[in-house]
């Protein structure tokens, strides 16, 4: 009886031990689990932080799979598939302790042990992370997955490079570099390469340059195409265009240009508006440096941006931007000086820009000019209440295609042929120019919605006997004509954009139609 009690009580024992090892090898695994991640789940929407400085960065929000170094800071992580395996693999960013460049480290998944194999570690030309961004991309068409990495080095010429990823490690297969501006043309692709059943056409790379044949105060560009060659398995060089600018005179452009992004960014101030559109909508930007805004208008449409850094080139900036509303929308764009008032635009999210909006803003643009940016002495100094009176006190007002209006009471009323429009209007003073809004409660409209408003002039010829005395023709202002000119309002000021400018004059008690 007591051997059968002894060995019952070891058998118990025995029991709670395998259990007791039992659950503490399932915490460890869960553990050892948490810290790994299922390759087909996502990392991140994006391939870089909220960094403030190169190092700045909320290490709750960066999470690495694979073991880091002693002297290595994790600045950023991305998951994707590199290798063609249907398996995401690690993209790491990090800073090496005494040494100011960026690395990429390169972890690939593996399916058997369940790690991330570190099969590579990329040193880049880079040291500033908020210049940095990185991603991986089909740029050749053949369904390979590319690293593509871009920056600017601290001598402010961009980079770009690209790398295929193998167990083997790291193929070069495109290394570009600019003093100017370097963007991945996108194309979209047929249904069937969406659907892997046939290969794309290859993304061409082009890189701006300086064109250094010219002087100092030039313009020109050198705009060198580069595309994927499939017997060589790089880029290669396939087209280069000079383009002639416009010289700027030496002192105008070093008033632009002093080696500071205060102010190149205090000259970009203000309205641009887009003179290359596609389609019939115009596109204006705003640039707003004191208060850290870009702002993208269109129509009646509008996206605010934070301007968050700026990297000089030769002949331009570099500027990284936030969506105020949406944080993981970001907004990189390249501004060109083509004259004085004249910049080249080119929009895009990072390296991973889809053919979509953005690429409506890429082009030319000119700035605005606000009423404020005009000499004193050019500038109307009617009284705002005389302008509201002088519109009522006329009873019509004739525009040349033979539109009558009439304002009364804040109302207006638009008549011709074809067209009744009626609705609400509104005269402003924006610091010194005057602005009127039409409020429209009509279907059909033939007044648009915002104008500068002011007098027109007229020329007064001098009598026989003045003419006699040497007196000239004097202009003076004519307060029975209206011009409307099409305008904008922006932070607190009113530019003048293209559109038609409507004309009024007043209309004689003989001539009244209505």
């Amino acid at each position: 009886m007591r051997k059968f009690l002894a060995a019952f009580f070891v058998l118990i024992a025995a029991v709670l031990f395998v259990i007791l090892l039992t659950k503490k090898t399932s915490q460890v695994s869960e553990k050892v689990l948490s810290e790994k991640q299922d390759p087909n789940l996502e990392q991140g929407a994006g391939g870089h932080s909220d960094a403030e400085n190169s190092l700045g960065m909320d290490d709750q929000n960066v999470v690495s799979f694979m073991p880091l170094k002693p002297d290595e800071t994790l600045l950023s992580s991305m998951g994707i598939d590199l290798d063609g395996d249907n398996l995401d693999d690690e993209i790491l960013v990090v800073k090496k302790a005494g040494n100011p460049f960026l690395y990429i480290i390169i972890g690939l998944y593996n399916p058997q042990t369940t790690l991330y194999d570190r099969i590579s570690e990329l040193k880049t030309e880079v040291t500033q992370f908020k210049s940095f961004s990185y991603n991986g991309m089909d740029v050749a068409g053949d369904h390979r997955p590319a690293l593509v990495y871009q920056g600017f080095t601290d001598d402010g010429n961009a980079v770009l490079q690209m790398y295929y990823c193998s167990r083997r490690g790291l193929t070069k297969i495109g290394d570009f570099k600019s003093d100017g501006t370097i963007f991945i043309q996108q194309y979209n692709r047929t249904e069937t390469y969406e659907l892997s059943q046939s290969s794309g056409r290859s993304f061409p790379v082009w890189t701006y340059s300086s064109d250094t044949r010219e002087g100092a105060g030039s313009l020109s560009q050198v705009q060198t195409e580069y595309d994927w060659n499939p017997d060589l398995q790089r880029y290669v060089q396939v087209k280069q265009v000079f383009v002639a600018g416009k010289n700027i005179a030496a002192e105008a452009l070093a008033k632009i240009q002093d080696g500071t992004v205060e102010t190149f960014a205090n000259y970009l101030n203000g309205l641009w508006y887009k003179t290359d559109n596609e389609d019939d909508e115009i596109r204006y930007i705003f640039l707003d440096y004191k208060n850290s805004e870009v702002i993208f208008l269109e129509g009646d449409s509008q996206e605010v941006y934070n301007w968050q850094n700026s990297n000089l080139y030769r002949n331009g900036i570099y500027l990284s931007t936030v969506n105020a509303s949406i944080e993981n929308l970001r907004r990189r764009f390249d501004i060109s000086l083509t004259g004085l008032d004249e910049m080249r635009v080119h929009v895009y999210d990072d390296v991973r820009m889809r053919i979509g909006a953005d690429a409506l803003w890429n082009g030319n643009y000119k700035k605005m000019k606000s009423a404020n940016d005009f000499p004193s002495n050019e500038i109307d100094t009617t009284d705002l209440e005389e302008l509201r009176s002088r519109l009522e006190e006329i009873k019509q007002w004739s525009a040349p295609d033979g539109a009558l209006l009439t304002f009364k009471n804040g109302l207006y009323t638009i008549q011709n042929e074809s067209v009744r429009e009626s609705g609400v209007y509104f005269v402003s003073q924006i610091k010194s120019a005057f602005v009127i809004q039409f409020n429209s409660q009509s279907n059909d409209r033939y007044i648009g919605n915002v104008y500068l408003l002011r007098y027109g002039t007229k020329t007064v010829e001098p009598t026989a006997k003045e003419k006699q005395r040497g007196r000239k023709p004097t202009v003076q202002v004519d307060k029975d004509t209206l011009i409307l000119q099409p305008a904008e309002i922006m932070s607190n000021a009113a530019y003048e954009v293209s559109g038609r400018v409507v004309s009024l004059s007043a209309v004689s008690g003989a001539e009244q139609a209505f």
